[in-house]
């Protein structure tokens, strides 16, 4: 069994912590995190060593195997290039019951919860997350550092772009595009595409508010 150290210390961080204790492949042993008020604290019976200033040291001392368990999704691919750049190995954390069709393919670094649901020929781009009961279809596309989140419910051929967010519950019918950077609100109806960075709320999923903000419209090259 290998050792990993999880990236993020918060609630997300628990439950990667719990896949991957569940996984058996991977043995997490300790937490670092960005907050300092974190550090030389315990979560979940595992200690947070502190931020980025601690990677170089772990490389050295021969743990070089990391998941960045961070909910944004803009910072959490940052941080996981980061982490490369520092020679560290990133890792995905699947949970055992999560149900993967061999047909499926994975980028690296993917965080799968229990009971989702990768049906076939589905691709799930790098650094994304899928939770717990989240359901992609057949011939699904989710993209670079998507975040779906639990009983998200996905239809055939949807098209999920890099950094958007589906919330809890929402469901998306067959052959829709979510943009890049946008996010669809929890128990959302999405009939219609949604454009990028837009946020969409309701049955059937409509405008609910402005654009998200600049940074997010940076990272997808959109206005």
């Amino acid at each position: 069994m290998d050792d990993v150290a999880i990236y993020g210390a918060a609630g997300f961080g628990g439950e990667v912590q719990d896949i991957l204790q569940q996984g058996g492949r991977y043995r997490p042993v300790m937490f670092l995190d960005s907050d300092p008020a974190t550090h030389r604290t315990v979560v979940g019976g595992l200690p947070v060593r502190g931020g980025l200033e601690q990677v170089d040291a772990l490389w050295r001392a021969g743990l070089r195997r990391i998941v960045v368990a961070i909910g944004d999704n803009v910072t959490r691919a940052a941080y996981a290039e980061t982490l490369q750049v520092h020679g560290m190995e990133l890792i995905s954390a699947i949970h055992p019951l999560a149900s993967l069709s061999p047909s499926a393919r994975f980028g690296q670094h993917v965080i799968i919860g229990a009971r989702a649901t990768i049906c076939v020929h589905a691709h799930v781009g790098p650094h994304a997350v899928l939770s717990p009961g989240a359901i992609a279809e057949h011939d699904n596309v989710i993209g670079v550092a998507a975040f779906i989140g639990p009983a998200v419910r996905l239809a055939g051929t949807v098209t999920v772009d890099d950094f958007a967010t589906l919330e809890i519950g929402a469901t998306v019918i067959p052959g829709r595009r979510i943009g890049c950077g946008a996010r669809v609100k929890a128990g959302a109806v999405v009939i219609r595409d949604v454009p990028p960075r837009m946020i969409v709320a309701g049955v059937p999923a409509d405008v609910d508010g402005v654009r998200r903000p600049r940074f997010v419209a940076e990272t997808c090259g959109v206005p």
